[in-house]
């Protein structure tokens, strides 16, 4: 009885969050004359197909946001392994834009009454990624990863008070040892033994770079941040996931660059080097 009286009240919930956002503007529903934004406009006034810049630019104006907070598929890339349908159209050059997985003049809403992303496709989430994938999601590493039933945690929070970056919070929603999107966005995390029992470094996330190098009694002997190689990231000035990981890398462990000779580690440690 009180599973079934939580599940109505999730329902509920989830029918007023519907309600809500489709009570919104949508976006997306561009006036005639917002056209020339994005659209080039001949001599007799005509609005062509043809955007006045790259989609991805264009998009780029508005969610600045996406690009810039985490992971995402990559973009001005031909697809090689992938399939993709003519309904999900490339670039001119043949290459992976915004538009491919997108309409942006498509609907805000979905016939289920659910956020479309505008999606060209009525799947979300891993089925439309299979639109394209048809041999599976991801790198033989993360297929792998979902593939077992039991791991270990990779994250363990050491200071609840202390937040995480974005990219960060998406890594550690599967590496955690939860493999779920609900983990909490704060934390200062330990990197310990690999859930899938291969990874037994240990690094910390979440701390700040500068400070970190400033400590005393520090042994971490780290460089200026700006004599790092700028393939590693930092977000407001702290280390993440992605300050040496990168999902779409071919890299060995998704490394950012190659850890041959220790070449990653010493880009922000000296150990005695100078």
């Amino acid at each position: 009885m009180k599973r079934s009286k939580t599940a109505f009240l999730s329902f509920l919930v989830l029918l007023a969050g519907i309600w809500v956002y489709s009570m919104e503007k949508d976006p997306h529903a561009f006036k005639q004359s917002e056209c020339v934004n994005c659209h080039q406009v001949d001599s007799s006034g005509k609005v062509s197909k043809q955007t006045t810049a790259p989609v991805i630019m264009i998009c780029k104006k508005c969610h600045e946001d996406i690009f810039s907070k985490g992971y995402m598929h990559p973009v001005n890339v031909k697809p090689r392994t992938a399939n993709v349908p003519k309904d999900m159209p490339l670039s001119s050059s043949g290459e992976i834009n915004c538009a491919t997985c997108h309409n942006m003049h498509g609907q805000r809403m979905t016939p289920y009454g659910t956020k479309s992303n505008y999606l060209r496709r009525l799947e979300s989430g891993k089925r439309f990624c299979e639109t394209c994938h048809k041999s599976g999601i991801g790198t033989q590493s993360h297929k792998a990863a979902l593939g077992e039933a039991h791991f270990n945690a990779k994250y363990v929070v050491t200071d609840p008070s202390q937040q995480i970056d974005p990219i960060s919070k998406d890594c550690i929603s599967c590496h955690d040892g939860s493999f779920s999107s609900s983990v909490m966005a704060a934390g200062a995390w330990q990197h310990g033994k690999d859930f899938m029992k291969f990874d037994k470094g240990e690094h910390p996330i979440g701390v700040d770079y500068e400070q970190a190098r400033s400590r005393r009694g520090s042994r971490a002997d780290l460089k200026p941040i700006g004599a790092v190689d700028r393939r590693l990231r930092f977000f407001n000035g702290k280390v993440g996931c992605g300050t040496c990981h990168d999902p779409y890398s071919t890299l060995e462990k998704k490394l950012v660059m190659s850890d041959s000779e220790s070449k990653l580690c010493f880009s922000c440690h000296s150990m005695g080097r100078k």
